[in-house]
């Protein structure tokens, strides 16, 4: 027991050392504290009952701001490999992007790095994105519950082969959102959705 305490112990100054030397660098403070709050090193080590007491008393940080450093952290970790070379610098960048889905988040950045002047990618560009992706999804899962409100074909001219297909694929989005994307991206679900509404539409 004594020897973990004196492990988890270094464990913490290693850490709170990086969030000392990088106040400013809110990947590493996001990092560090994510390992800090995930191993319990605020408990173990210091004795504080809940981990937003520790960001309060030790860094002076309101329970949001340390969440938002570690969603940001995240983030960061989920779009450093899209291959443009430009990576987040400040947190603000980061925070519009947490509102999307893993693949989305990519999707964003690199579109906010093309469409960037001279490539300086500001906080407002990525919102600005956020929202046109969020708003194109919206759209298009609700054209689709229009369209087949109650899946009701009473009305409707269609084959008992073209009503099985879509009813399996129905199923499957009802079951995809059930699951929190983990299995089907909700990005993939759109473009799917839109490739079947651009073959729909077209003469």
């Amino acid at each position: 027991m004594e020897l973990a305490l004196t492990q988890n112990t270094k464990e913490l100054n290693r850490l709170e050392c990086i969030i000392t030397r990088n106040l400013q660098s809110f990947y590493e403070v996001g990092r560090a504290l994510m390992e800090i709050r995930d191993k319990g090193l605020y408990r173990d080590v210091l004795g504080f009952e809940t981990f937003e007491a520790y960001c309060k008393s030790k860094w002076d940080f309101a329970s949001n701001y340390a969440r938002r450093l570690i969603t940001s952290a995240e983030t960061f970790d989920n779009i450093k490999s899209v291959p443009i070379g430009t990576v987040p610098t400040t947190e603000s960048q980061t925070r519009p992007l947490s509102k999307l889905e893993p693949d989305q988040q990519r999707e964003a950045w690199q579109k906010a790095v093309e469409s960037a002047p001279e490539g300086k990618v500001t906080a407002s560009i990525v919102t600005k994105i956020v929202k046109e992706m969020k708003t194109t999804t919206t759209e298009s899962i609700k054209t689709i519950k229009q369209n087949n409100t109650n899946n009701n074909y009473q009305d409707e001219l269609i084959s008992s082969s073209f009503k099985q297909a879509w009813d399996n694929f129905f199923n499957e989005l009802k079951n995809a959102k059930a699951l929190k994307w983990s299995t089907t991206s909700r990005e993939s679900a759109v473009k799917h959705i839109q490739v079947l509404m651009d073959v729909a539409t077209i003469n």
